[in-house]
């Protein structure tokens, strides 16, 4: 399981490295516009992005806790990869379409917001879990 998801990273990591490289290559024969370049790359990235945030939810692996606790986790999951695909899209789609400024910022803004809201949400559900834990005085 390790070793496919690593060779997975590796791989993925080999074709985002090889893009810009024959992107950057393509600018130097004056085929590509350096602003073209940057917008490829980044939706690439935004992409990449979608991508990971996509196969969040998908592949947890054992839990060795209570159900509660699975149950938490799985929800912080779905909503960390929903957040994070839809940001990762985002992200893309503005880098493909609006002007460079906006899309520099606003792409940001975008994928901090599912970040506060990944994080947020994972807190909620860690908080949710600790205190039906600390509530349990364990004589039931």
């Amino acid at each position: 399981m390790i070793r496919t998801r690593l060779s997975m990273s590796i791989a993925l990591a080999v074709l985002v490295l090889g893009t810009s490289a024959g992107l950057k290559y393509a600018q130097h024969l004056n085929l590509l516009e350096p602003d073209t370049v940057t917008r490829l790359v980044q939706v690439t990235i935004g992409l990449m992005l979608a991508g990971y945030a996509n196969l969040m939810p998908k592949d947890v692996g054992r839990w060795p806790a209570s159900p509660v606790a699975v149950a938490n986790a799985q929800s912080a999951l779905r909503v960390g990869g929903w957040s994070l695909t839809l940001a990762g899209l985002a992200y893309a789609g503005l880098w493909a379409f609006a002007p460079m400024d906006m899309a520099h910022t606003a792409s940001i803004a975008v994928v901090v917001t599912a970040l506060v809201i990944t994080m947020a949400y994972g807190a909620r559900m860690m908080l949710a879990c600790r205190s039906k834990h600390a509530g349990h005085s364990g004589l039931d």
